[in-house]
């Protein structure tokens, strides 16, 4: 119990991202479905990583420093905190991919999705979303490789370091695997409370519900981004400020088009474009 609290107390960007989720996901898919979320994702990751660090799969050969981990909890060879971080990480890259894929109704800052369990249930959000959560690695797992340098701590690294800052291509495999198996999974988990007379409840459009996936992803990305920012500016002794300087330009370049299409997406919604749309027709 110490070292649970200790890992909620000293991870507390892990403790507040899961706060949000929590309640962005009970207001988007109700208590049921969250705490099913969380069970079969924290499973579901704990088994892709203690099979990492034992066998090298799915995520390749890595290791973690248990020196540094000796207050947090630690399961099967595995902090908690990384795991648990799973459940908020594949829920938000599904949530993002929907808004995408799903008309938005409303203006201003009263947008919202127009829920449609099909298309979120689709293998074409199922991708998409997978793929959003593969790319939330491109940013986290540089930064986390220099955890020796911010707060994280060196909590791990590559016996044989990747050509992205350190990290394998193995590894962003792995997560694409890990995440469209976890998001597979809750989609199946959905369709059979469907079936059995249990609805999501939010089957009517939400005021302003289509801004909560877009800050939510860009917040978890941003702060990472933002901390390796900090990183290649405040040039800590030992730390390659060059080469942390190329991991936040190229952080910002993988970036910058997702969020100018989350604009566009915005702007698609706007009285203007919908009259430009209908007239041109």
């Amino acid at each position: 119990m110490e070292q649970l609290v200790f890992s909620l107390i000293h991870r507390p960007y892990v403790t507040g991202f899961m706060v949000f989720f929590t309640l962005f996901s009970v207001i988007e898919q109700g208590w049921l479905r969250t705490i099913l979320w969380v069970v079969s994702s924290y499973l579901i990751a704990l088994a892709a990583e203690w099979g990492s660090i034992n066998h090298g799969i799915p995520f390749g050969d890595y290791q973690y420093h248990y020196d540094a981990l000796q207050n947090d909890l630690v399961v099967w060879g595995v902090p908690f905190f990384d795991t648990i971080s799973f459940s908020f990480l594949s829920f938000v890259s599904l949530s993002f991919a929907t808004f995408f894929l799903l008309p938005i109704v409303g203006r201003g800052l009263n947008l919202s999705l127009k829920n449609n369990d099909q298309i979120r249930e689709s293998w074409t959000a199922l991708i998409l979303g997978s793929f959003l959560m593969v790319v939330i690695d491109w940013i986290v797992d540089p930064v986390a490789n220099l955890g020796e340098h911010w707060f994280l701590g060196k909590i791990y690294d590559y016996p044989a370091p990747g050509v992205h800052f350190g990290v394998t291509f193995a590894n962003y495999c792995g997560w694409f695997v890990v995440a469209l198996l976890t998001l597979s999974v809750n989609c199946w988990i959905s369709k059979k409370l469907r079936q059995a007379g249990l609805h999501r409840p939010d089957l009517e459009p939400r005021a302003g519900s289509a801004f909560f996936a877009p800050l939510f992803w860009f917040g978890i990305v941003g702060f990472q981004l933002g901390m390796t920012w900090w990183l290649a500016l405040s040039r800590p002794e030992g730390l390659d400020a060059d080469r942390t300087m190329l991991q936040a330009v190229t952080g910002s370049f993988i970036l910058a088009p997702i969020l100018a299409l989350t604009v566009i997406q915005i702007f698609k919604a706007s009285p203007g474009y919908k009259k430009a749309i209908s007239d041109s027709e």
